[in-house]
This record gives C-alpha cells, structure tokens and sequence, in this order.
C-alpha cells in the first residue's frame, strides 16, 4: 500500500499546463483520457511488484509503458492548447486503487486487478470510439485515434485469462506475391542472358567480332539485371537505446510524403491477437501506435505498409527503390510537416525484426517497413522485412 500511495502523491506524470484558450470537445475528451490513463498506470505500477503472477507482471509493465506514453502525448496536445490536465490520480480513482492495492499478496488480487483494468480499458475505449473526439480539434482528433488501436491491444491481455502479449510483432506486409514473381522472373531473364553471353563469347574455335560484341552486350545486360534487382544493405542504422515513454510523445502522424514516389494516409495500428502488427489492407500506410510519433524527443516512429496485397501492387512496392538521403516528410495531426533524411537500409528474416523498432530508442529515429525476399504461396507471406532507416532534419 505505501508504494501506491506514494506513486498518487507524487503524482504519476510530468507537470501541469497553464490554463488558456481549448474548445469544449478538447477538453471534455483530453481531462477524461487523461485521469483514466493516470489510473491505469497506478494500477500497473503497483501490480509489477506486487502480484505473484509472472504473466500480470509482465502485462502490468506493458500497461504502464503504453499509457505512461498515451498520458505524455495529451500533455503534449494540452499544452499547445493551453489546456491544463491533472497530474494526480482524483479521488474517486484513488479510494478504488488503495482498496485493489489492500488485496495485494492475498487469495483474488490478480483476478480484481484484471477486471479494474478490464472496466478501465472499456470506458477508455467507449470515449474515444465515441462521438467527442470527432468534434475536437485536428491533434486531440489524432491523439484519440492513436489511443484506440493501443487500448484494443492492451484490452485483449486483460479480458479473460492473463495474456502477455508478443514483445516484437512480426510485420507481415505481403499477401500476393507480384512483387517476388516479378523480381524472379527478372532473375531467370538475366540468367538467361548472362549464359547466352557466354555460349557467344566461348563456344567455338573462332568468335567472329559481330558475336564477340552480341555476347558481351548480353552478359552485360545480364550482370545489370541480376544486380540492379537485388535489395543490398547500406549505410549505418541509427543507434538505439532505451529512453522514458514521454520522450516519445508527440501528436501522430495522419501523412507520408515521400516526394517523386508517394503520398498516402497514415493510420495508427498496434499488433493483433496472433501477434502480427495490423497493417491497413488499402492503400494507407500503418503507424505502430505504441511507439513514438513525429517530432518526438526519442523513439522509432515506425510505419509500415504492403509490398502487394491480393489486389495488387502495395502502397510500399518500390520502397527498395527509394536512394539514400532522400528526404521523407511525416505531417502529424496538428498539420506540422516533419522531414527525415534516410540513412540506412536493411534486410530481417521477417520473424526477426529489431526489438528496438517496438521499444523505443534515445534519440528520435524514422522507420519505414514493408516484406522484401522470397514469397511463399501457399502460406501467403514474404521471408524477410525491408526497413528504410531515417533522422529528423529539423
């Protein structure tokens, strides 16, 4: 019981905005959000060392960095409106966390805390699926659409029986295959023509110059087209260690430019229940809403699209071909462009991404993912995962 006392005096978040000037949808959306965020934290925080279950330790510290990071983003969106936001867990809240706190170590507590945080994840849900939000301002707009995704996910480990989500999501990004077959075929035609170039150049006592130059023109165009088409690792990924959630909050993205080649929605979207990150279908681009957003002090602001889809050629299909230094702007829900520079382009097996991508990093990172390699059709999934690395340039 003292550490949650503690934790509610203390007061679980940074430091109160200055009132001013916020629309009334604003506020009636931000001051709810918050204070339930502010509970859930508490409740998390107090269960990571307090339940004698491996699994609600693991999901309490889960809930506690989401909502640590879902609380700092409407301080961020709060303060650009001069809207002040509570810093303390209110009463109410509190009499309802000090009694779930007395049930610590005994027969049951596990169970209340996963219905309280069950009930709370509800209510959250119910505000921003609601009609409030959507008369807000453009950033508070944002801000409750990004909630929902991570509130969904964080809802599924606490209904029913404990369920410690997948730490990294896998990003299966492709579901047709045209983008392999095409990349194959390529591959078979410049065979083809380096082992025609070949026959020309060897076979026989004496090569006529006409033969000579028609089979060092088809070796030529072989070696290009093997060469041309294969994704080759380049430049130094952007270092990354582990920062505090708030350093990642920012309001989310809703746009990506990439000038010459694409400009699409962004929308948020967090890992489903068999661990794949819910990529959108259509031609919009997915931000991993559990993560930073654009403009944010530290972490990977992570969008990911598809190379193909059953459809067709994806949103993302010529990402491989996309040069270093070139510039990529991210437009966030306030209507701010944010530019990054790629650095860096890698290839993972696709159930081996970097942690870092999903747990955050010092120092503020872009990373653009969509599947790269060999597609497997009877599965319907690509071998490996594209990331494009980025850096802010302003």
């Amino acid at each position: 019981m003292p550490a949650i006392l503690l934790l509610v005096a203390a007061g679980v978040l940074g430091t109160a905005q200055p009132a001013g000037a916020a629309t009334q949808p604003d506020a009636e959306y931000l001051s709810p959000a918050h204070a339930l965020n502010l509970t859930i934290i508490a409740a998390a925080h107090t269960a990571s060392g307090q339940s004698t279950s491996s699994c609600i330790r693991k999901v309490a510290g889960r809930l506690e960095r989401d909502h640590r990071k879902l609380a700092a983003q409407e301080n961020a969106v709060a303060a650009r409106l001069d809207l002040e936001l509570a810093t303390t867990v209110a009463a109410d809240q509190r009499r309802q966390l000090v009694a779930l706190a007395a049930k610590a170590g005994k027969k049951g507590y596990d169970a209340a805390w996963l219905q309280f945080q069950r009930e709370q994840h509800q209510e959250y849900l119910k505000l921003v699926t609601g009609d409030i939000p959507k008369s807000a301002s453009p950033a508070v707009e944002s801000v409750a659409a990004g909630a929902k995704p991570v509130i969904e996910m964080d809802l599924r480990m606490v209904t029913g029986q404990c369920k410690a989500a997948t730490p990294t999501p896998s990003v299966d990004t492709g579901a047709g295959g045209m983008v392999a077959d095409a990349r194959q075929a390529r591959s078979r035609a410049a065979l083809g023509l380096i082992v025609l170039g070949l026959l020309l150049l060897l076979v026989g006592k004496s090569v006529p110059v006409r033969r000579r130059l028609l089979g060092i023109g088809a070796l030529g165009v072989g070696l290009v087209m093997l060469l041309g088409g294969a994704v080759q690792d380049t430049g130094q990924v952007p270092k990354a260690a582990a920062g505090p959630q708030e350093r990642e909050a920012a309001v989310p993205p809703v746009e990506l430019k990439v000038p010459g080649l694409l400009t699409v929605r962004v929308r948020p979207v967090a890992a489903g229940g068999d661990g794949r990150l819910q990529v959108p279908a259509t031609a919009d681009v997915g931000w991993w809403a559990a993560g930073a957003a654009p403009g944010a002090q530290g972490g990977t602001v992570l969008l990911a699209g598809h190379v193909d889809t059953a459809r067709g050629r994806g949103v993302f299909a010529k990402l491989s071909e996309v040069p270093m230094d070139t510039r990529v702007a991210v437009t966030d829900g306030a209507g701010e462009q944010h530019w990054y520079k790629i650095v860096a382009r890698r290839t993972y097996r696709q159930n081996n991404l970097p942690p870092d991508l999903f747990n955050g990093s010092q120092k503020p990172r872009l990373a653009l993912v969509t599947c790269t390699g060999a597609y497997d059709h009877a599965a319907h999934r690509y071998s490996d995962n594209l990331v494009l690395y980025g850096v802010p340039l302003d």
